[in-house]
C-alpha cells in the first residue's frame, strides 16, 4: 500500500492519493495513514487506484472520481452530468432559510438542479418541509438529484425542463437558481477540471453571462435567489429593478466576494 502511494505523490497531491486509496479500500484515512510499510492490496484494488491517480493527474476531479461531495454537511452522488457543488454555494441554501423562517413561503422552485444538492439541503434543514420542485434541462441530472433526494429521505418533485417549459413559474412563491454564469468565450479559459469534465450545458451563461438571470427574472413571481457569477452583482440587480423587483440584497461570502443576490417582486 504504501510502495503505491509513493508512486503516486509522484503524480498527484499526497492528500489526494490517501483519499483515493480510502475511496477503494472503503477504509478510513487513518487506516491508510497508518498501515504497515509492507501491507499490499489485492489486484483489483492496486488496478483501480492507479487507474484512477491517473485520472486525477489528468485533471479529472477527485469528487467525479469518488462520485460524491460534501455539501452543507450532507453527502451527495455527483458525476459528469452534475456540477460538484462548491461551499460558496451553502449560501443560497442559507440565504433561502432565512426567507422562508421570516416569510413562511412555502411553494419553492429551483431552476437547474444539478445533482439537487440545493432542493435537498433545504427539504433536510427546513422545520416542517416546504412544498419544493427541482427542475433541470439534463434527464441525467435529474435521475442523480432524485437518488440524492432518497438518500437523504426527503420528498421533492424531479422534473425534466428547459427553464419554465416544464413548469408555471406563477405556482411558486421563491424561485432558486445557480444559474449557468461563465460568459461563453471565458470557458476556455476555465482550469482543465473544469472545463474538461463539468457539463457545459452548467456553465455557460451566454454572451455576457447574463442569459439565465434575465430569463428566469422576467418569469419569476415572488422572491428570487440567485448565485452570482464574477462581478455581476450590480448588472443581476438591474435586471431585477427592471423586472419590478425590490428588497433586493447582496450578501458576500468569506473572501468578501459578492456571492448571493436576493430580492422581492413589488406588489402591484
Amino acid at each position: 500500500m504504501n510502495t503505491l502511494l509513493r508512486w503516486a505523490r509522484g503524480r498527484i497531491a499526497y492528500l489526494d492519493a490517501i483519499l483515493i486509496m480510502a475511496f477503494v479500500t472503503n477504509r478510513s484515512k487513518i487506516n491508510i495513514m497508518t498501515a504497515r510499510d509492507d501491507e499490499t492490496l489485492p489486484e483489483d484494488e492496486a488496478s483501480r487506484f492507479k487507474s484512477y491517480v491517473e485520472q486525477r493527474a489528468a485533471h479529472r476531479p477527485l469528487a467525479y472520481i469518488r462520485e460524491k461531495c460534501e455539501f452543507m454537511g450532507l453527502d451527495f452522488e455527483v458525476n459528469e452530468y452534475t456540477l460538484i457543488p462548491r461551499p460558496d454555494t451553502e449560501i443560497v441554501v442559507e440565504t433561502a432559510l432565512e426567507i422562508i423562517k421570516r416569510t413562511g413561503v412555502r411553494n419553492i422552485l429551483e431552476i437547474g438542479a444539478g445533482s439537487g444538492c440545493i432542493a435537498v439541503s433545504l427539504a433536510v434543514l427546513c422545520s416542517g418541509a416546504p412544498d419544493i420542485t427541482a427542475a433541470d434541462i439534463s434527464a441525467e441530472a435529474v435521475e442523480t438529484a432524485r437518488r440524492n433526494a432518497v438518500r437523504h429521505g426527503v420528498s421533492i418533485r424531479f422534473i425534466q425542463s428547459d427553464l419554465f417549459d416544464g413548469v408555471d413559474p406563477r405556482a411558486y412563491d421563491m424561485i432558486i437558481s445557480n444559474p449557468p454564469y461563465i460568459p461563453h468565450n471565458e470557458i476556455d479559459a476555465l482550469p482543465s477540471s473544469v472545463k474538461d469534465y463539468e457539463p457545459r450545458s452548467a456553465l455557460d451563461g451566454g454572451s455576457d453571462g447574463l442569459a439565465f438571470y434575465r430569463a428566469i427574472t422576467e418569469k419569476a413571481t415572488d422572491y428570487i435567489v440567485y448565485e452570482l457569477g464574477r462581478d455581476m452583482a450590480e448588472k443581476v440587480k438591474i435586471i431585477l429593478e427592471r423586472r419590478g423587483f425590490a428588497e433586493i440584497n447582496i450578501i458576500n461570502d468569506l473572501a468578501g466576494r459578492n456571492r448571493v443576490i436576493s430580492a422581492r417582486k413589488k406588489a402591484l
